[in-house]
């Protein structure tokens, strides 16, 4: 068996009769112009080997290219978890052999077997175990691993003897929070499933990118565990397991039950620079004032309409729900007399604030240069970036990178003497609109894929658009 690392997490394994591509995506940047590869590769798409078949893990956007599937064969066969996104997005390109799988599937080919493994988290997706004579290898993905899942494995497919693992190296919650600090649970549970699994060689996989661009500034905050950081802290806990860093192009070649690491052996991929060190954390760094750039292009008179637009959607659905039928996340904040302050960002450098005051008999709407005192939940966002979020136009990564969020609601207990004050969980009144409440939000998957798919469908006379 040979597996090839192309960079994050796009793989490719030569196995016994079968080549296999997992979670292709080949150009940088990726997830919406939002990140690159890092360290910085190269790849020669042209140069791979047959594909047999190909596999996607998930469907988040740094494991599911559209670009990138755009240049497979469409007659290759693709093996997916049950995320209707994935089929959705496979059919409308072309491709006509997509097969959906479920997690604990054994699958066997003539000379070769994979297993998908589970996932302890609410994301619809899968890792893959390789077998073939030479040995075994576990792609754990982004996969959060149970013993339960291990013991399985080893039942399934025996000893493993090379291990992609994850290793906590993202913390994606600092855009909703703007505090950035060191993970404990996630690498506990990676590295307790390592000393169970055994695995005669640990490679820390799938995190191989930094945020670019208007977003580069996160960077500082987001990665807490580095590869070597995790490999130190492997080799503390478990001296008698190897570990090694992989780089793009890098290959193993397991074979006889040892396994050989092949820096830069891969003829259709390369890393180009050793720039890791532009994800160093550094929980001090500053975080930038919110401005607005304005990606897209908007026109001014664009923006002001699609906000205002907006605007007036949340006062309609929160007096909607005041006059009934009732909405739950309204009858919360209604109860517990809360405010909510809107602050927004335009390209100009001008701001102003849509301020909200739940009362319980009606909802108050004020506008203004300042929040509203006192305001549970503050949420600034840059205007074009939401007006590209109502459109489908861009991701959830631009929606998160340019808005900044804060809450101060807290709940009192007392204790003989003592008063106990802790930080509850308040409602983000604008994203639960934007997802549940605004128009063509039970669609804004379909919505959102569409947009992407267009390009693939210029010229050919027909629509990328379909049921809505």
């Amino acid at each position: 068996m040979r597996v090839s690392l192309l960079g994050h997490a796009t793989i490719f394994v030569e196995l016994d009769g079968c080549n296999i591509l997992m979670d292709p995506v080949f150009r940088d940047p990726f997830e919406d112009g939002a990140v690159v590869a890092c360290p910085a590769r190269e790849v020669f798409y042209e140069k791979l080997p047959r594909i047999d078949k190909v596999i996607i893990s998930h469907s988040h956007l740094d494991h599911f290219d559209i670009p990138s599937l755009a240049r497979l064969p469409r007659d290759v066969e693709v093996l997916c978890p049950d995320d209707p996104t994935i089929p959705y997005v496979l059919e409308r390109l072309g491709f006509t052999n997509v097969r959906v799988i479920e997690a604990g599937a054994l699958i066997e080919f003539e000379k070769c077997s994979i297993l998908t493994t589970f996932s302890n988290i609410d994301v619809i997706e899968f890792g893959v175990i390789f077998k073939d004579s030479s040995g075994v290898f576990w792609n754990e993905v982004d996969t959060v691993i149970t013993p339960g899942a291990c013991e399985f494995a080893r039942i399934q497919m025996g000893e493993v003897d090379l291990l992609f693992s994850v290793f906590a190296s993202q913390n994606l919650g600092f855009f909703g929070s703007m505090t950035a600090g060191y993970p404990l649970d996630l690498p506990r549970t990676n590295l307790s499933n390592i000393l169970q699994i055994k695995p005669k060689l640990v490679v820390p996989g799938s995190a191989g990118f930094r945020f670019a661009g208007a977003l580069e500034w996160t960077n500082p905050f987001l990665f807490p565990i580095s590869r070597t950081r995790f490999l130190s802290d492997l080799a503390r806990v478990a001296p008698e397991i190897p570990g090694v860093i992989a780089n793009p192009g890098d290959v193993f070649e397991i074979e006889g039950g040892s396994v050989r690491h092949l820096p830069q052996a891969a003829p259709f991929a390369r890393m180009v620079a050793e720039d890791t060190h532009l994800i160093d954390f550094d929980a001090t760094a500053a975080i930038p004032p919110l401005d607005d750039p304005n990606t897209m292009g908007y026109a001014p008179e664009l923006i002001a309409r699609e906000v205002e637009a907006c605007l007036e959607g949340v006062e309609q659905f929160v007096r909607s729900a005041y006059a009934g039928p009732s909405d739950p996340l309204i009858d919360g904040l209604r109860s517990s007399r809360s405010s909510f302050a809107l602050g927004l960002v335009y390209p100009d450098g001008r701001s102003e604030w849509w301020n909200l005051s739940f009362g319980p008999d009606r909802p108050e709407f004020t506008r203004g240069a300042a929040p509203i005192r006192d305001a549970i939940v503050t949420h600034r966002i840059a205007a074009s970036i939401l007006v590209a979020r109502l459109r489908y136009e861009k991701s959830y990564c631009y929606y998160r990178g340019f808005s900044r969020i804060t809450t101060t609601r807290g709940g009192s207990t007392v204790e003989g003497n003592r008063v106990h004050v802790s930080k509850t969980d308040a409602p983000d009144l604008l994203g639960y609109y934007l997802h549940k409440r605004a128009p063509h939000a039970a669609h804004g998957a379909t919505r959102r894929l569409d947009f992407q798919l267009q390009t693939y469908f210029a010229g050919r006379g027909e629509s990328a658009r379909g049921p809505l």
